[in-house]
């Protein structure tokens, strides 16, 4: 890619069977999720709330080795001992596994995937209102991010780009669609060459990637998803800036619609539950 995030998001390890290190682009992108976490945590829950997002969303691949405490704590700019106690937090909850030894050190494990009841949850305790403040701004920074990339993206961006809407077809489990989703349009960010947009990006789909994509969605709604990504695509390719910022939008616009009629359905069943 032609930017300094190139490489991240890839999920890509090496054939040898080895541990991979993780990347000085995929911390990068980990540095932008600075912000992204709810109100009132302290500063070792907010660490532990950055990288265990950044694991969910596949910033940090399952795998992937954790740099040294001492380098690691260094890049993100907090002390050994915060980030120490986020990843005692994260092998608690069996995100990470820890070896001693010289050739120890955090591994990230395979994210927990969350309940058909957790997403369930969720979705209720979040108003209508707030879901639409929530995709209002997603398009308006999804549009940016196409925009620009249909002006700046160059055949290596493409080519990424295409290999994650082919993810995202393929996709055999929740987990893997909705990973693949987020890659795609954080990946337009990078293709645009704004780190701002990158980092809003990034943010928005930390909120809202919990929304979406469950084991029992609608096969129509995934087909629909697919040829808005090929449309995205088309536009970028073919230098189409207002038309890329367009379909950004429609697609988002789609995303909400199918949440919140979800939300209305699962009201409705509570209602006759109760």
């Amino acid at each position: 890619m032609s930017n300094s995030f190139s490489g991240s998001l890839s999920g890509v390890k090496s054939g040898s069977g080895e541990d991979v290190t993780v990347s000085p682009a995929a911390i990068r992108l980990l540095l932008l999720l600075r912000g992204s976490e709810p109100e009132g945590l302290g500063r070792t829950e907010q660490v532990t709330y950055m990288l265990e997002t950044a694991i969910a969303m596949g910033i940090l691949g399952e795998g992937e080795r954790l740099p040294r405490e001492s380098v690691f704590s260094a890049e993100l700019g907090i002390s050994s001992i915060t980030l120490r106690q986020a990843l005692n937090t994260l092998r608690l909850k069996g995100v990470i596994t820890t070896s001693r030894g010289r050739s120890g050190g955090s591994v990230v494990q395979k994210p927990k995937e969350p309940s058909a009841e957790e997403i369930r949850h969720k979705l209720l305790q979040t108003s209508t209102e707030d879901l639409r403040d929530l995709w209002d701004h997603c398009a308006a920074v999804a549009a940016a991010s196409a925009k620009l990339a249909a002006q700046r993206a160059d055949e290596q961006d493409l080519k990424y780009l295409n290999g994650l809407a082919e993810r995202f077809n393929l996709s055999a489990t929740a987990q893997e669609r909705r990973r693949a989703d987020t890659r795609f349009h954080v990946t337009v960010g990078v293709a645009a060459q704004s780190s701002r947009l990158t980092a809003s990006m990034l943010q928005i789909q930390a909120e809202l990637s919990g929304f979406l994509w469950t084991d029992h969605e609608d096969v129509f709604a995934i087909a629909e998803a697919s040829r808005e990504h090929a449309y995205i695509l088309q536009c970028i390719a073919e230098h189409d800036a207002p038309a890329a910022a367009s379909a950004a939008e429609l697609h988002s616009s789609s995303e909400m619609e199918r949440v919140i009629k979800q939300r209305l359905q699962m009201l409705m069943m509570s209602e006759e539950d109760a």
